[in-house]
């Protein structure tokens, strides 16, 4: 192998979008996962008790090991799905090379000109309860790690999960505290129910502006727009 000829990659900034289906299969298998682990969890853990890592970390383990290409959900597979990690990744200026967001989803098909480390789906996840308040907790510890630029930064699209004690529907949950915090998650308007969202479970959606600039090209980021999946504890 050799070096000799190696030309430096123009990557383009923002990367383009993922499509709405890709994102309702996803959900799709979140929700099953959450459903199995609820149904039969592993010895000793349960969803409604358990700590946030301690439910990531088996949401992740069994949407990857029991849901992706079994057959559980139509598209869900080695056919979209390069695979599901825990990535460690890096700020959109470097500055921050150990960022660890809660997942990320890689796709098997991938746009030109983009970075392979930074294409794919985010996803960021919370519990939502009296120990954790939407507005600290969730847009604070959140949201707002998409608006500075330490999470998917090159995409203008990604995904908040919470671990939620009630039953209610994210849209309304989320408004005020987006009320509360427009200063620092920079909300654009009012979250708004996807009108397709898979298994029943409804889906916020919110846009935020983003208070950075892209060092690659100087160019200010575009807004970024969250899925909100909410998913009941007991």
């Amino acid at each position: 192998m050799t070096l000799a000829m190696y030309k430096e990659p123009e990557f383009s900034l923002p990367h383009p979008p993922i499509s709405l289906s890709i994102f309702l299969v996803l959900e799709e298998a979140v929700c099953a996962a959450w459903e199995l682990l609820r149904l039969h969890p592993p010895q000793g853990f349960f969803v409604a008790t358990a700590i946030e890592t301690d439910i990531n970390a088996y949401l992740h383990e069994t949407l990857k090991d029991k849901i992706w290409n079994r057959d559980i959900v139509n598209g869900f597979d080695d056919e979209l799905i390069r695979t599901i990690v825990r990535p460690e990744t890096r700020s959109f200026d470097g500055k921050h090379l150990g960022k660890k967001p809660d997942m990320m989803v890689e796709l098997v098909d991938i746009p030109e000109r983009v970075r392979p480390s930074q294409y794919g789906i985010f996803i960021e996840c919370k519990p939502v309860d009296a120990s954790h308040t939407l507005t600290v907790h969730y847009c604070d510890k959140g949201i707002l790690r998409f608006v500075c630029g330490d999470y998917a930064w090159a995409m203008t699209q990604a995904m908040m999960i919470g671990y939620v004690d009630s039953e209610e529907i994210p849209a309304e949950g989320i408004k005020s505290a987006l009320d509360a915090r427009k200063d620092v998650v920079l909300p654009v308007h009012a979250p708004t129910t996807c009108p397709r969202s898979a298994g029943g479970v409804p889906v916020a959606i919110t846009e935020h502006h983003r208070n950075f600039c892209y060092v690659e090209n100087g160019q200010a980021a575009p807004d970024i727009t969250l899925r909100h999946l909410w998913l009941r504890r007991n």
